[in-house]
């Protein structure tokens, strides 16, 4: 009876530590929601973005800015005492593998805040879990799902790919001057493509224009079925959203085919890879973006280089594209608001100083960023910007500009 009655009470007694523990470790630095990923020396930021998957080739650049400004930052005193450890995760494009990253990055590596997702279904699918464990994110989600309905701990970094078709077809009709033109839209049947299609529509509607949409797979190697069909609906324009790989195909099969006809890209191909890529094919070729060029004169984009150069010298060419610009400017606003949230820095104090930001001057690099208590879109403007194959580079035309939707 008495050792019965002994293994009872030793089996209490573990459940009782079992449990104690348990409370310590929910309680501790690790696993508190008020200083998670803070430490006296350390700042644990996760980054989950496609390494290796069909977008690896607009990543990759995002990739290396958060890496190198990360390293500016921790090599200069770090911020208020304590230095950034970048934590990264490949999710490959894949949203099962982006929700796996998450949870990775947030229940075992503890991280502050999240740069990236750099993709729509990923940050759609992790949406409800960023707002329950109130992680401060800024993701690359270029549409009003980041922001409607409202999302507290969701800072979009990017103007919207709505306002860039809508700059695109003002650009066609009112400086092109163009009468009833004849637009194909070719697409990934993915998040992001149909996104971008509603809004292809939408203004086409608008404008009263008639349009052709023409499906292309994420990674298609070559596109002369869909370059046939647009043929024979005798289109004048084509807009192109898509992987900097398939629009390559696109812009050489047209060429192909001797189609010399203007060419419109967004966000995930207005990028100098498209013109690498598609060599003398992009001669066409212009497209819609948030943010300047790696050789743009501008004082932001003269430092960017500085310290880029300073890291990897005699690495100026061949030109990092446009998405580093992306990545530099996402741990710039990141960077920024730890700053502002001081030493008593925790994911609501950081979200508070994320929501003071006004017209932060990039000094070039893109246009001014502002985020309120009421809205975290930070961006309202893109420029657009003409394929070079001669020299490699994306000119600019004109200034940054949104569409005049009263027009």
């Amino acid at each position: 009876m008495k050792i019965v009655i002994l293994r009872v009470v030793s089996r209490f007694m573990m459940i009782g530590v079992s449990i104690l523990g348990l409370i310590l470790l929910l309680n501790s630095n690790g696993f508190s929601k008020s200083d998670r990923g803070v430490t006296n020396s350390v700042i644990k930021v996760g980054s989950i973005t496609d390494f290796t998957g069909p977008i690896a080739t607009i990543c990759k650049p995002i990739i290396e800015a958060f890496k190198n400004h990360t390293r500016y930052i921790n090599e200069n005193g770090g911020i208020h005492g304590r230095k950034i450890k970048l934590i990264m995760e490949d999710d490959r494009y894949s949203i099962p593998a982006a929700i796996a990253s998450f949870k990775k990055l947030i229940f075992r590596d503890q991280v502050l805040a999240l740069l990236g997702p750099i993709s729509i279904g990923g940050t759609k699918a992790l949406y409800s879990q960023i707002e329950k464990m109130k992680i401060p994110t800024i993701p690359v989600v270029p549409e009003e799902s980041g922001i409607k309905p409202f999302k507290r701990y969701i800072f979009l970094p990017t103007d919207f790919y709505d306002d860039e078709i809508g700059v695109i077809f003002e650009y066609i009709l009112k400086d092109l001057k163009a009468k009833n033109p004849k637009i194909a839209f070719c697409y990934p049947d993915v998040e992001s493509g149909k996104v971008v299609r509603n809004s292809a529509l939408k203004w086409a509607k608008f404008y009263g224009l008639k349009i052709q949409l023409e499906v292309l797979p994420i990674s298609a190697m070559e596109a002369t079925s869909n370059i046939l069909s647009m043929k024979r609906f005798k289109m004048n324009y084509v807009l192109v959203h898509h992987a900097i790989p398939v629009t390559a195909v696109v812009l050489r099969d047209l060429k192909k085919f001797g189609l010399n006809i203007p060419v419109f890209g967004t966000f995930p191909n207005c990028t100098e890879d498209t013109i690498r890529i598609a060599g003398k094919a992009s001669l066409n070729y212009s497209g819609a973006h948030s943010f300047s060029s790696w050789y743009d004169e501008s004082p932001g984009m003269k430092e960017v280089r500085k310290i880029t150069l300073n890291y990897h010298p005699g690495t100026e060419k061949p030109y990092r594209s446009k998405n580093y610009a992306v990545g530099w400017v996402m741990s710039t606003i990141l960077f920024e608001a730890i700053r502002r949230a001081g030493k008593n820095l925790n994911g609501e104090t950081l979200v508070s100083a994320l929501e003071t930001i006004r017209n932060l001057d990039t000094k070039g690099i893109c246009g001014p960023i502002t985020y309120t208590s009421k809205s975290h879109k930070g961006l309202n403007y893109c420029k657009l910007f003409r394929a070079d194959p001669s020299s490699g580079k994306l000119l600019p035309i004109g200034n940054w500009r949104k569409p005049n939707v009263n027009k």
